[in-house]
């Protein structure tokens, strides 16, 4: 059991759990992920730290409400309450890098994923551009990435019922004109994979480097449901357990859009019975 030392709202589908966690704070480093469980007999969701104190034994998870479980998770955990479980860190940590210009990107929540790992890459003494493409109403973290990104840029813009068509026009328009005045020499994102393969194929025309973070399209963490299988380099990998970054010009990011779609469908039914369920409690 994890203690739930504090939970805050962030955005309108966006939740802070800070949790008593000290083997995870003892040993993740930027780019892991942990995998958590709520309820019993529930899904286990993956989930990035964000921030963490080695020496107080916490770390800051923040959840976007996406499914049922994470529904949940906001409906019904509470300040004082507890997680089941918390495994990991899992995944390989981020590259380190030194003397480099990085466009790093997080599209949406993905700038969750951006935070622990940009932070670090500036503190190697590298110039660091941020960049968040997102709906106003998901627009956070601001002053944090302020605080520590050479240049920190916002591309937000009023919600709409078509997000990634939006997100995927309003991130090229952005990174192609950072490509041409901040000239970076490295890039990275995190975000839906439909948006990062849009910014690659604007990336690639200028032959720069380019790695992709395919946490997204993680389900159970641990390469057994095989969920977040991706061809790289034309060989089968995991995002998971092989990832979670991997270089843009060797995925296929055909197929991994493809199947990142496949289970769409039965997550918002899912969702959908949740929420019935919920506000047939109410009345």
């Amino acid at each position: 059991m994890y203690k739930i030392l504090e939970k805050k709202g962030l955005t309108v589908n966006q939740t802070l759990y800070k949790v008593e966690a000290p083997h995870v704070a003892e040993k993740v480093q930027p780019g892991q992920f942990v995998i958590i469980r709520a309820f019993e007999n529930g899904e286990r969701i993956p989930v990035t730290p964000v921030r963490w104190s080695k020496e107080e034994g916490w770390v800051d998870l923040i959840v976007l409400t996406r499914g049922k479980t994470t529904k949940r998770m906001e409906v019904e955990l509470q300040e004082g309450g507890y997680l089941l479980d918390i495994a990991g860190p899992l995944g390989n940590p981020a590259e380190h890098f030194s003397g480099k210009k990085i466009l790093a990107i997080g599209i949406m929540t993905g700038l969750v994923e951006v935070y622990p790992i940009a932070k670090m890459w500036k503190e190697e003494g590298n110039t660091l551009i941020t960049l968040h493409v997102t709906p106003e109403p998901l627009l956070f973290m601001q002053e944090e990435f302020e605080s520590f990104s050479d240049k920190h840029i916002i591309d937000a813009y009023p919600m709409t019922e078509t997000w990634i068509p939006d997100l995927g026009v309003h991130a090229v328009d952005s990174v192609k004109k950072i490509m041409e005045e901040d000239k970076p020499d490295m890039v990275f994102i995190v975000g839906p994979t439909e948006v990062q393969y849009a910014v690659f194929n604007v990336v690639k025309e200028y032959g720069v480097e380019m790695e992709v973070d395919l946490h997204p399209i993680m389900v159970d963490g641990t390469g057994m449901c095989g969920a977040c299988r991706v061809t790289v380099g034309g060989e089968v990998k995991f995002a998971c357990v092989d990832g979670p970054s991997f270089d843009a010009y060797k995925v296929d990011f055909e197929e991994l859009i493809s199947r990142n779609n496949f289970y769409l469908d039965k997550e918002q039914f899912s969702m959908k019975l949740y929420l019935e369920s919920i506000q047939g409690g109410a009345q």
